[in-house]
Order: C-alpha cells, then structure tokens, then sequence
C-alpha cells in the first residue's frame, strides 16, 4: 500500500552471545538473550504505528468527503479488497500478528476508531467509512484542560502567598482560595478528596479579606476610601497564610504525582508515547 515508507528496523541482537573463551579448556561461556524482544521496540516502532494509524483517518476521511460530494468514479473503502488485505498484512507485520490487540493495549484504537475497520480488510464492497469523532483525543483535551486549570489556581495562590513583595499583598487571598476549590470540584478523581482541605479554614480566610480590604474590593471592584495604600498590603495572618500556602501546594503535588483518576482521560495519548 502507498504512503508511509516503513521505518528503518533497529537491528537485535543475536539470542545467544558469547561472553569470554577460556584459553584453557577453550570453553566458551553464552549469556542467553530470551528475554529481549525480536520484533523492535521504542520511538521508532510506536512512531510507525501511529503513522500507520494517521494514514488510515486520513484515506477514510477523504473517502467519506468524496462519497458526499458525488465524486466519479465513486469512491472505495481504505479497506476493500487487495489494497485492504495489503493494508492489513502491513499492520500485522508491525504487530507481530496481532494487530487490533496491540493497537488496543497501546490506545490507538481510541485514539483512531477509523483503525477497526481492519476487521473486515480484504472483504469486497465494503461501504465508505464516515467521520468518525475521536474518543480518545476529546477525553485527553478535556483532562488535559481541567488539570491545567487546576494547577494554574494552585500555582497563582502559592505564589501570592509565598512573595514578600506581592504588590496587593494577599488581597485577592480569599477569591483565589475559591476558584482553586471551583478547579477541584471540576477536576475530580483524586482532587476531588482535597476539598476539603479548602473547606477547612476558608470561612476565615474570606472574613479576613472582607473586614481588612472591603467585600466589593476582594472580587476586584475599586478601593473603597476607607482602604489606604497600607491596607491593601495587608497579609493573611501568620497561621492563615501557611495553611492556605499547604493547600496550594498540596493540590499542585496531587496534580504533578499524575494519579489515576485524575488522568483516566489522558490513558489512549499516553499508552501511545
């Protein structure tokens, strides 16, 4: 099949090698190698695949446009005859003969659900694949997303509380402390559990922000006249500032550690890399 040019096979090594000769006896001592793989492994073999994969979406979509369009001659399924039963022996070389199991294991199949018509490569009139949404990379644009928010309100509130020179002191302390404990309530999993560390002490963290620099002003309204330049430098008390400071740093560690839960969404891109 026409496209992707195979990778250049990294080479393995013999399954039995000879380690020392014994000048003596002339006995030769072998390590043995079973445990190596044959078929190769790595960048360059996941690169392949992956290539394969693209190459597949890609016929399958401009099949399914040029089928919607009317195109003459019509147009044929990636997987249909000769050229499909090709398709699928180049799948199964980089497979080792068990390619939907392995493009499974490895989350291509999610990733590319164009990829299971190889069930059927080979067969004759096939129908035209349609546009397929991706699983895979929507569940990982969304993870994706939620944890970066996340670690964004866990990162601003550490570093707010943490500079000594922070120009609006902690100001803006208790509207920060909220939107984390909004992050968390989206991103679920395990950051689910640390809410309530937030809900520990906010109460007081608010009451603080409102009393010293005016309930209006913490959400980002304009200094009331009550409020000097002295005022809005003011900081969270000591014991308050490091409990706050604990959470941030909790919550940017939960996000960093990569747990399960949190990152299911990111399984089909990372079982690929």
């Amino acid at each position: 099949a026409a496209g992707v040019t195979p990778f250049a096979m990294e080479r393995q090594g013999a399954l039995f090698t000879r380690v020392r000769e014994d000048a003596s006896t002339s006995a030769a001592e072998t390590q043995t190698r079973h445990h190596e793989p044959l078929w190769p492994t790595g960048p360059k073999y996941r690169r392949y695949l992956i290539q394969l994969c693209v190459r597949v979406t890609l016929a399958c979509e401009r099949a399914a446009r040029a089928d919607a369009d009317g195109a003459s001659p019509p147009p044929r399924s990636p997987f249909e005859g000769v050229a499909g039963a090709e398709l699928f022996k180049e799948f199964n070389r980089a497979c080792a003969g068990r390619p939907l199991e392995v493009l499974h294991e490895r989350g291509l199949l999610e990733l590319f659900p164009h990829v299971r018509g190889l069930q059927r490569a080979g067969e004759e009139h096939l129908p035209i694949p349609p546009v397929l949404r991706s699983p895979g990379w929507s569940h990982f644009s969304t993870a994706a997303a939620k944890m970066q928010r996340l670690l964004s309100a866990a990162r601003a509130l550490r570093e707010a509380l943490a500079d000594p020179d922070a120009r609006d002191g902690h100001k803006y302390a208790a509207h920060q402390t909220a939107l984390l404990y909004n992050c968390l309530n989206h991103a679920g999993g395990e950051a689910w559990g640390l809410r309530a560390r937030v809900e520990e002490r906010f109460d007081e963290v608010k009451k603080f922000c409102d009393e010293m620099f005016g309930a209006d002003e913490t959400f980002g309204a304009e200094p009331s006249r009550a409020c000097d330049k002295n005022c809005r430098t003011q900081k969270l008390p000591p014991d308050l500032a490091k409990w706050a400071l604990g959470v941030a740093e909790e919550v940017e560690a939960c996000v960093l550690g990569l747990p399960p839960k949190l990152t299911e969404g990111l399984g089909p891109v990372l079982r690929s890399c």
